[in-house]
């Protein structure tokens, strides 16, 4: 009984093991849009939705903010400090849960990069605090201003040893019923069209339903299977 406490506590939300299980599901390769502006494969929208079906209490389900973020890391021993997010000016946006008791969820972004590394590690955001809490520097901080966005960006990078997430929160998507059957104009990315032409909007439920038994300890890791084959999995297992 013992070890499967253990197992489980170390697959709940905000762990290392969450967070590349979710990943694994709903990761895609980065690329440059026709706008050109590089889309890093984050996809965040549909982890914004799995993870609002996951966590539905009884008939309410959390909202999805939108806006954009940028995680800083200041300057450390002598190297300068960098960005991986949105600027200002970028029209691609950052989607985020919004959880009454959890507060602001995102688990989506991926902190390391061909050009960057932060030091930290990163689970996940979780009411606001930087997942896994350690001895590193690291804030969250969140606005409503475009401006102040930019303002606490460059203070951001300002700071020494310090690692920041900015989110600047402009509205929210309500989900419902509605929305949960035909999901895909609102998640509009190269990730989601592909998931339509293959199993449709039963896939996000199905993902949902696999995090959630992941966590009980009632659901196998799908981490060692290719994509595909692990998304197959998923459909056959959980789809209603």
């Amino acid at each position: 009984m013992g070890v499967k406490n253990q197992v489980d506590q170390s697959r709940m939300m905000g762990t290392a093991a969450f967070k590349k299980e979710i990943n694994h599901l709903l990761y895609s390769n980065s690329y440059t849009d026709s706008d050109g502006e590089f889309d890093t494969g984050w996809n965040c929208r549909d982890h914004a939705l799995v993870m609002a079906l996951m966590l539905k209490s009884g008939d309410i389900y959390p909202k999805i903010a939108n806006g954009k973020c940028m995680f800083v890391q200041g300057p450390v021993a002598g190297n300068p400090a960098f960005g991986i997010g949105q600027e200002i000016h970028h029209n691609n946006g950052h989607n985020w849960l919004l959880h009454s008791k959890f507060g602001l969820i995102d688990v989506s972004p991926d902190l390391l990069s061909k050009r960057h590394r932060f030091r930290e590690p990163f689970n996940g955001v979780f009411n606001r605090v930087w997942l896994p809490q350690g001895k590193e520097r690291v804030s969250v901080v969140v606005c409503r201003d475009p401006e102040h966005y930019e303002q606490l960006i460059e203070k951001a990078r300002r700071s020494m040893s310090h690692s920041t997430a900015v989110y600047l929160h402009l509205d929210d998507q309500e989900v419902d019923e509605k929305l949960i059957k035909s999901p895909f104009k609102f998640l509009n990315s190269r990730f989601s069209t592909e998931i339509k032409q293959r199993f449709g909007s039963d896939f996000y439920p199905a993902v949902a339903k696999h995090l959630h038994d992941y966590v009980l300890g009632k659901s196998d890791s799908l981490v060692s299977m290719v994509r595909l084959k692990a998304w197959g999995t998923v459909v056959d297992e959980f789809s209603r």
